[in-house]
């Protein structure tokens, strides 16, 4: 690949001089330090390594203070809602390249950068005496993670905006201007891919963050949860080729098709089959290597040794389990009242921020009880109201009154992510309180600054022990789970299904999911006869595969990705990115369905803005000016 000049686009001062930006120190401290003797210094060369992992996503955070590098596409896929910052209208007034705010582009390449940088400076110090060392094992742990991040940057760039320049190299420059071309689709994901291989060969990274004690036991090496392990290579470049063979890069985007460099090199290519293939073996690759080091669904089971479905999808984010193949403990999910739960928690719940609320798309796309979709099954009705047990909480059992049918008899992971009008809060301020989101309610959009739109609140992974009064626990560590073993069964029970509909392991990985989270698979829903004609057919088992990750992922910033490289999004499509619905937050609570002023009815709540442009973000429009050669994404 060609060397490129990154000097201005990674907004960073790059002369030898300067080290503020690598090692997060003041600017005296950075004014005396040359590159040379950062790399001489055992606790600089840790910082300047510690601060490649800043091109981590993490997507625990959704309210205030979202960037690229957290979690806007919960809003941007609409799922959701926020009602702070930036996000609170990005889809309503649209966006340009000139105004887009959730970019990665200019901080990615400084965190390459970086990482080229420590390849070629970094360097054993010290001798084994000495109080302070970093040996040669483990400068070649630290340059290999290296490795793999610069991969993992660029598989970041690559999802978001499509092929990129590659930089090979950390070049200087005084000049103003440089070259900066795209490299093709085809160039991107195989220089991705070998970098990985290149990780693979070296075998300096631990298999898993399984260690063995004092006493010869394995546990979880929890201070390294952040750290790349050989699980982690094999399951992002798996997930690397799935994007490879996915519509929106493998020939479906036609107006991608005639996107090129101003040398005339096209960028992107007609459709291959054998991507899938491929795909599929680096799948079954990481899934041999998951079950050999024990790699599990988390499951829950109850004293009698029955599971526990509802505690199943909910402790699976509250504690590390054999499920998470990556996790950070840069989380958002932290503190009662100050994070992720306070702006999930209803306005009356001492202080709730009530900031981030569900689509009502969102909220049917969740099974019934039955494993069948709320217009299929013919127990489901939304004419009435039920009494049901709040499954969430504190202390059972706890009975909400007068609950609309459209939140009855649905499936664990429904009430384990979603608050929803008429629910009692897991630890209850007073007795009998319950959630009214209605126009006169206590949580109505008329109180300032705290609208939730749509009449629900995002209730998943916020911890039910956790409350802001009394002596409940005011702080819960929960890891922000980057990469978990469930979205890799459904990416091959997807591959499988392009390859050959008839091959068993699409519904066997499928099932997998939908039984542990407590609903019946597709192989017991035809054996029962209440489902039958999935199994076998492509387009039913493409449409089911959608439906699981759109209801297993629910929330963790991965939608807006799947949607798109599905082409699924305009206008009367399966993701409609066009229309935004809700319950109708103005009706009354006291008012039947059946009146139109009811709060107990689906309303448009909003137009959203939409473009085919969307399927790629913008690259950014001040760097396509700073760059001669670098060409814009299709239809910006």
């Amino acid at each position: 690949m060609k060397k490129i000049i990154i000097s201005m686009i990674a907004g960073a001062c790059l002369t030898f001089s300067s080290c503020k930006d690598y090692l997060n120190v003041s600017d005296e401290l950075a004014s005396s330090l040359t590159i040379e003797q950062t790399f001489e210094n055992v606790r600089y060369t840790k910082r300047w390594h510690a601060n490649i992992f800043n091109c981590i996503s993490e997507y625990s955070r959704i309210f205030d203070g979202v960037t690229g590098f957290s979690n806007p596409w919960f809003v941007l896929s609409g799922e959701g809602a926020t009602n702070w910052d930036n996000l609170r209208t990005e889809m309503t007034n649209g966006f340009n390249a000139s105004n887009a705010h959730f970019h990665r582009f200019n901080s990615i390449y400084q965190s390459i950068r970086q990482a080229n940088l420590f390849l070629k400076k970094a360097k054993p110090i010290g001798v084994s005496t000495d109080k302070e060392k970093l040996t040669a094992e483990e400068i070649n742990r630290m340059k290999s993670e290296a490795k793999f991040f610069i991969a993992y940057a660029y598989f970041s760039l690559f999802e978001l905006y499509g092929p990129v320049p590659i930089v090979t190299d950390a070049v200087e420059s005084s000049s103003t201007s440089f070259d900066f071309p795209r490299v093709s689709v085809d160039e991107m994901v195989n220089f991705i891919d070998g970098m990985y291989q290149e990780v693979l060969n070296e075998n300096f990274l631990p298999q898993t963050l399984r260690t063995t004690d004092v006493t010869g036991s394995q546990v979880e090496n929890m201070n390294e949860m952040v750290r790349p392990t050989r699980a982690v290579v094999l399951a992002l470049r798996a997930k690397l080729w799935v994007y490879a063979a996915s519509k929106l890069f493998n020939g479906g985007y036609s107006e991608s098709l005639t996107l090129k460099n101003k040398d005339g090199k096209q960028l992107f290519s007609p459709y291959n089959a054998s991507k899938w293939e491929t795909a599929k073996r680096h799948l079954e690759t990481f899934l041999n290597f998951a079950e050999t080091n024990g790699y599990t669904l988390f499951r829950k089971s109850n004293g009698d040794g029955t599971e526990n479905y509802s505690q199943s999808v909910y402790r699976l984010f509250q504690d590390w389990n054999k499920e998470i193949i990556w996790a950070s403990s840069n989380t958002y999910m932290n503190e009662v009242d100050g994070s992720f739960d306070r702006r999930c928690r209803p306005t009356a719940i001492l202080d709730g921020f009530s900031g981030i609320s569900v689509s009502q798309r969102s909220v049917d796309a969740f099974f019934t009880k039955n494993g069948l979709d709320i217009n299929e099954d013919p127990e489901h009705n939304e004419t009435g109201f039920t009494d049901i047990e709040n499954p969430s909480a504190y202390v059972k059992p706890q009975v909400d009154k007068h609950i609309f049918n459209m939140y009855v008899n649905r499936e664990p992971r429904f009430y384990n992510a979603i608050t929803y009008q008429g629910r009692s809060w897991h630890i209850q301020p007073s007795n009998n309180w319950f959630v009214d989101f209605s126009v006169n309610g206590n949580n109505s959009n008329n109180i300032a600054y705290r609208e939730h739109y749509t009449g629900y609140l995002l209730y998943k992974r916020t911890n039910q022990e956790m409350y802001p009064g009394g002596s409940y626990l005011r702080n819960y560590a929960r890891p922000s789970i980057l990469l978990r073993l469930a979205d890799f069964y459904l990416y091959y029970a997807e591959v499988c299904n392009e390859i050959s509909p008839s091959d068993p392991n699409i519904i066997k990985y499928l099932d997998l999911v939908r039984e542990r989270a407590g609903i019946p698979g597709y192989k017991k829903l035809q054996e029962t006869g209440k489902k039958t004609g999935v199994i076998g057919d492509y387009e039913d088992q493409a449409y089911a595969i959608r439906r699981e990750r759109q209801v297993e992922l629910f929330s963790e910033g991965q939608r807006y990705f799947d949607i798109r490289r599905w082409m699924i999004c305009g206008p009367g499509e399966e993701a409609d990115q066009t229309k935004y619905w809700g319950m109708n937050v103005d009706g009354k609570s006291e008012l039947p369905p059946s009146d139109p002023n009811s709060f107990y009815r689906r309303k448009l709540i909003r137009n959203h803005q939409w473009m085919r442009a969307m399927y790629l973000y913008p690259i950014p429009h001040d760097e396509i000016v700073k760059s001669p050669s670098l060409v814009q994404n299709p239809l910006w």
